[in-house]
């Protein structure tokens, strides 16, 4: 499973700072954080370093007002009802001039968040990529799929996405789900059974399938033979929030913590926790794996207090998305099989962490796995019993 990056505020230099170590980085550009006229030079930038881009049109909310996005050309002005049927010729062709500019490796189609998976909904995704067939000639066609939270508790509904998706003449998907009752890490098995279920659905199809505004939580998605997930620096370019495609929330808040993410553990900590793991012997468990170090956090663990080194919050970021790169390409084995266990095991070794940490009162507060692992377990039992048999036969061929 591939990783991607997902734009967004104050992302610029750690686009180009990634890309350039890692000799290429696919970067999902968000209009919402950068102006159309310097999106071109930024992906020149990108390429230099043999970097990819994408270019997410964050039509989710058209209705919506947001300052930045109703700058772009692409942008209705008039006729919102019409764009909401599918009929969004205009915006297509400034779409595609857009893509040319940047020289996109594929034109992701713009789509707004459903709330009711029906025959309706069918019918204005295909009236969009139909038309996007003729004006994009010979492009590579990725479709968005941007979902409510109600949507994946409904298994009835992700079968009807199946279903419709089978007929669609694209090449890929980028999906998009909010996140149930607004929590970062979900809680809720049934859900990411479902999204698991979604992913594999469509890739059986032979089609791509990228996971947008994602995190390390979605890693069990390289079940479903997911070929992407994409992530940023802060929460909301980690996880799908619809209101901030409404009303500008570029402006983070002053008051915020610095963060570090512990690989083995799947859980993120403030700073201030790993003195205390520093005072109680433990911090040396918290250092990542030989395969992640990185010299982002490498300097946490060389024997001085961690909040007196200098580890800032542009460290936490770079180190963060460094980690969950190498973590995404570990993540996909040869085999069904093979792909499970090994998570399931990472899990386990996360949950063993975890707990040990908690005994000290070392925690990650909200963004502690220690909680989710269990719900992660569950879904994969429900999607193994599910999706075991044809997964292991197709493996190789999806």
């Amino acid at each position: 499973m591939k990783f991607y990056i997902q734009m967004g505020h104050g992302m610029k230099s750690i686009c180009t700072d990634l890309s350039a170590l890692w000799k290429g980085a696919t970067v999902i550009l968000s209009p919402l954080n950068m102006p159309e006229d310097k999106l071109p030079s930024f992906s020149q930038s990108l390429r230099k370093s043999n970097g990819k881009v994408l270019l997410d049109p964050q039509m989710y909310s058209p209705r919506k007002y947001h300052k930045n996005l109703q700058k772009y050309s692409y942008w209705p002005k008039v006729n919102l009802t019409n764009i909401e049927l599918g009929e969004c010729d205009d915006v297509l062709e400034s779409l595609n001039r857009i893509n040319e500019q940047i020289q996109s490796d594929a034109f992701i189609l713009p789509s707004n968040i459903a709330g009711k998976i029906d025959d309706l909904w069918g019918k204005m995704q295909a009236s969009i990529f139909t038309r996007a067939k003729q004006i994009a000639k010979g492009k590579h066609l990725i479709h968005t799929i941007a979902l409510a939270k109600d949507v994946l508790y409904d298994q009835n509904q992700i079968e009807k996405i199946v279903q419709l998706a089978n007929q669609w003449d694209v090449d890929g998907v980028y999906i998009v789900c909010e996140h149930p009752e607004s929590y970062y890490l979900v809680d809720k098995p049934l859900w990411v059974t479902n999204l698991l279920a979604l992913v594999a659905g469509i890739k059986r199809q032979g089609k791509s399938v990228i996971v947008g505004y994602a995190s390390h939580q979605m890693l069990c998605l390289a079940l479903a033979k997911c070929d992407a997930i994409a992530a940023g620096n802060f929460l909301n370019v980690r996880w799908f929030q619809p209101e901030h495609f409404v009303t500008n929330t570029d402006n983070e808040p002053s008051r915020r913590s610095t963060w570090y993410y512990c690989p083995q553990a799947f859980s993120e900590y403030k700073v201030t926790y790993l003195d205390v793991a520093k005072r109680a012997n433990l911090l040396s468990r918290m250092e990542p794996p030989a395969i992640m170090a990185n010299d982002f956090s490498r300097f946490l663990f060389e024997g001085a207090m961690p909040s007196s080194t200098g580890y800032k919050e542009g460290h936490s970021h770079r180190h963060y998305l460094y980690c969950l790169k190498i973590q995404c390409e570990l993540a996909t084995k040869s085999t069904y099989e093979e792909t499970r266990d090994s998570h399931l095991a990472l899990l386990g070794t996360a949950l063993q962490l975890t707990t040990g940490l908690r005994n000290e009162k070392i925690k990650g507060q909200d963004r502690d796995f220690g909680e989710i692992v269990d719900v992660i377990e569950a879904a994969i039992s429900i999607f193994d019993k599910e999706f075991r048999f044809p997964l292991s036969q197709e493996w190789n061929s999806l």
